[in-house]
């Protein structure tokens, strides 16, 4: 049975799809819902570039951007959830990779299904599913993932 659903989100307008329909999910079946966004180091531009010290000023800035995205990125699908009337929680997280942020945290959650997007905010449409969700569909994970697609 099907209780707690875990929608990863970045902000971008096909995560917000998968948002939708994980909110009529949860609704349908009188679940929890949990918003998740994951500051995935990886992208961090200093971390990546191998420079240290001099840069860390650079650093604090983009987690901090990265940190209101995430912010933004869950208050958004709290909305979208209270149109519909489903309460929505939210999570965001530090990861050194966000497909590895979201098994520990669908674990953690104890999550019974988690719920992505094809792509996401990086999204190339002429390939079939982004990186992300192609590692996370393919990786050990704790239970179930729903890809909802572009269209």
């Amino acid at each position: 049975m099907i209780k707690k659903i875990m929608v990863a989100t970045d902000g971008s307008e096909l995560a917000e799809k998968a948002a939708a329909y994980a909110i009529d999910m949860a609704k349908q079946l009188q679940g929890e819902l949990l918003a998740l966004f994951v500051m995935d180091d990886s992208r961090d531009p200093v971390l990546s570039s191998g420079l240290e010290i001099p840069f860390r000023d650079l650093q604090k800035a983009f987690k901090e951007k990265l940190s209101e995205i995430g912010e933004e990125a869950i208050a958004r699908v709290r909305e979208m959830g209270k149109e519909k009337g489903v309460k929505v929680s939210g999570k965001l997280i530090g990861s050194s990779s966000a497909v590895q942020g979201i098994i520990e945290a669908a674990r953690e959650e104890k999550a019974d299904l988690i719920v992505v997007g094809t792509h996401g905010r990086t999204h190339f449409l002429d390939v079939p599913v982004g990186n992300v969700t192609r590692k996370l569909v393919s990786a050990r994970k704790p239970c179930p993932v729903m890809v909802v697609p572009v269209s």
